[in-house]
């Protein structure tokens, strides 16, 4: 998998074992992810502590197409955490960098920290699922001038 973008599209190439491809455009559903994410963000949905937080509502893991290694760690003195993000979309289109860019409003966000151990697995039964609001969406806009 791997991300895509030309003058008139972007999104992700997914390369399949048996050699096919296929490409997800960008705010598509679902958003293709690797194995590892897939399975990481299984364990998480499927706590009871993520479900309640949920409270019956549909949040969406927020590293898409990313690989596991590239989730955001923190170091402190109390060891080493992966935190992983799911945010609640509503469905109201926005256009953050006016054009065709857009993206759906966020409604409210969950973050979950799992300790790492020192082999580099994660604690799951450690986990810690905070709903923090809405999330601090940070979208950067390019502009290109002849």
């Amino acid at each position: 998998m791997s991300a895509y973008s030309n003058s008139t599209s972007q999104g992700y190439s997914v390369t399949y074992s048996n050699g096919t491809e296929d490409f997800f455009p960008l705010n598509s559903c679902p958003v293709p992810v690797t194995p590892d994410n897939f399975a990481v963000d299984s364990a998480i949905e499927t706590n009871p502590r993520f479900i309640a937080a949920e409270n019956g509502s549909n949040y969406e893991a927020a590293n898409g197409g990313s690989s596991l290694s590239l989730s955001i760690q923190s170091n402190n003195s109390t060891g080493r955490y992966g935190i992983f993000n799911f945010i609640l979309y509503g469905s109201e289109k926005v256009y953050p960098c006016g054009g065709s860019y857009w993206t759906f409003n966020q409604l409210g966000l969950i973050q979950v920290t799992i300790p790492i151990n020192s082999t580099g697995s994660l604690q799951f039964a450690r986990m810690e699922v905070q709903t923090n609001g809405l999330p601090s969406t940070v979208i950067l806009c390019t502009t290109t001038t002849g």
